[in-house]
């Protein structure tokens, strides 16, 4: 083993005013898996030539027996002078595009956390390992300003980082502290979990993220959506791509934006979202509780602990407009804003539904037209001994050019119109929805000449209410109530001179149409 001193001017009592940064444990832990994140990435093709290498693994743990906290990779470990440069003080190496960009995380995060701290690294391919220990009450009762660092050969297939801080201050004893780093630090690397290539621990535990669930309406779309805009501000073109969604069991602590840079989040995770309140309104309302999604910010400046963006200076207003402008275009604000009960009215009188169900229902109709007369006749008449009358008589008036039946109940949605064959001759049939009310579940009226039906459904019937939501029913139910019709019609026209129906008349009718359609 070779020892050789470093000097790490200015004094290492410095170190000391580290430990009153504004830090958060899951920012300080982050720092780390920041170097080993972006050591993986820069020497990615290296890692991949050796052959006991198969994914980048990180493990952090925290023994509260002990009060230490370890985290340890197997990334590309680092050769001497990136060594200094991790211990030195005034020594900062610059990586504009990567995640260790100010490269000060692991000197400021491990001395935030304890007072005495490890580091030991090897180079994959170097056969060396380099450590040293710095422990701050020692350098600040002494005064010294230079630690030792120590050099011993090992197997040149070894390599990775381990960092040992003793002395913890910054203990992470409660269990809602250690639950809460779990929950953020998976959503801050959720892009790098999410590919396979990476592994987190924390405490043996395996990190992962789940992604709300989207909402998907009554059409089959999924609200979830790509954006992607730009924005000049102060002479600079800033831009902004991701994913916005609406989630389909809302939640305040879920909801919200995660903002990324770099793949990596800097603002966001349960219950640290972003929601600027231009966008979100008040903690309650259903924007704050729905809206989700993803922007990356890559050309936004950060601040040296990547737990916010430098843009108080009005960078954040203005991409908060052109933010709200973009959502606003898309109708995720308008449709987020809807309560659940607002969204299934709506989409059930809507003129999207109402056309498909039309155009379903008539293909089951225009199958009426291969039916041969006599045999429907036949089928119709063979239980019925008895016919009997029906009146028929209702005024007809027109709306917007459609001839409609004059009937005494509050509607809803459009009127859909069909076509379809009664026996020989073509009829007109027209199904409208009715709401709140309990008189019916269906009426029927027909003109003198039989050439036209009007259909009412009440689809909040107490006994279709469980089912009226979904599209697939309410197509159902109109075919249905078309059958229902014409079997009534069959009983009419089939009325003997006494002014008599047979009781089995609409049923043996219905049977048949409900087999034909």
């Amino acid at each position: 083993m070779n020892d050789f001193e470093l000097n790490i001017q200015p004094n290492a009592s410095i170190l000391n005013i580290f430990s009153r940064l504004n830090y958060k444990p899951w920012y300080a832990v982050a720092e780390f898996v920041d170097n080993a994140t972006q050591s993986y990435f820069d020497h990615l093709s290296q890692l991949m030539s050796d052959e006991s290498f198969s994914k980048l693994s990180i493990d952090i743990k925290y023994d509260e027996n002990l009060n230490v906290l370890t985290i340890e990779d197997n990334a590309f470990g680092m050769d001497i002078e990136d060594f200094k440069r991790a211990i030195l003080l005034d020594s900062r190496k610059e990586n504009s595009l990567g995640r260790n960009e100010f490269g000060m995380g692991l000197k400021t995060a491990a001395s935030w956390f304890g007072n005495r701290w490890t580091v030991e690294s090897v180079q994959l391919g170097s056969g060396l390992r380099y450590s040293t220990t710095v422990d701050i009450d020692d350098l600040k009762s002494s005064g010294a300003n230079s630690i030792i660092i120590h050099q011993e050969n090992v197997n040149s297939g070894s390599h990775g980082t381990r960092v040992i801080i003793e002395k913890v201050t910054k203990k992470i004893n409660p269990p809602r502290t250690k639950a809460k780093i779990y929950s953020l630090l998976s959503s801050m690397y959720r892009r790098d979990i999410e590919n396979g290539e990476i592994v987190i621990r924390f405490n043996d535990d395996k990190l992962s993220f789940q992604s709300p669930e989207v909402l998907q309406d009554f059409r089959g779309k999924n609200w979830i959506q790509e954006v992607d805009f730009s924005f000049n501000f102060d002479d600079s073109t800033f831009k902004v791509n991701g994913y916005v969604g609406i989630m389909k069991k809302g939640g305040f602590q879920k909801a919200g934006f995660a903002l990324f840079r770099r793949n990596r989040v800097v603002i966001g995770g349960e219950g640290e979202n972003y929601k600027p309140e231009q966008i979100f309104g008040q903690a309650q309302s259903q924007v704050s509780l729905k809206l989700f999604g993803e922007l990356n910010l890559d050309d936004f400046p950060i601040n040296q602990s990547k737990d916010g963006f430098v843009w108080h200076n009005g960078l954040e207003d203005t991409f908060v407009d052109s933010l709200k402008e973009t959502l606003t275009n898309n109708k995720f604000l308008e449709i987020a804003e809807l309560s659940k009960k607002q969204r299934i009215s709506e989409e059930e009188t809507s003129s999207e539904i109402s056309d498909n169900i039309q155009t379903k229902v008539q293909a089951k109709l225009d199958c009426i037209d291969l039916i041969d007369d006599e045999e429907l006749l036949y089928e119709i008449e063979k239980e019925t001994n008895e016919i009997g009358p029906e009146s028929t008589q209702n005024d007809v008036t027109k709306e917007s050019g459609v001839e409609k039946l004059s009937l005494d109940i509050e509607t809803i949605g459009n009127i859909r119109s069909y076509e379809t064959l009664f026996h020989t001759a073509k009829i007109a049939v027209q199904v409208q929805w009715a709401s709140n009310t309990k008189k019916f579940w269906i009426d029927i009226k027909h003109n003198e000449s039989m050439s036209l039906i009007d259909i009412i459904l009440n689809i909040d019937h107490v006994f279709f209410k469980p089912y009226s939501e979904d599209p697939e029913f309410k197509e159902l139910l109109e075919r249905f109530s078309i059958a229902f019709a014409l079997a009534e019609m069959d009983a009419v026209m089939s009325r003997n001179d006494d002014g008599r129906v047979f009781p089995n008349i609409i049923r043996n009718s219905m049977n048949e149409y409900l087999r034909r359609i």
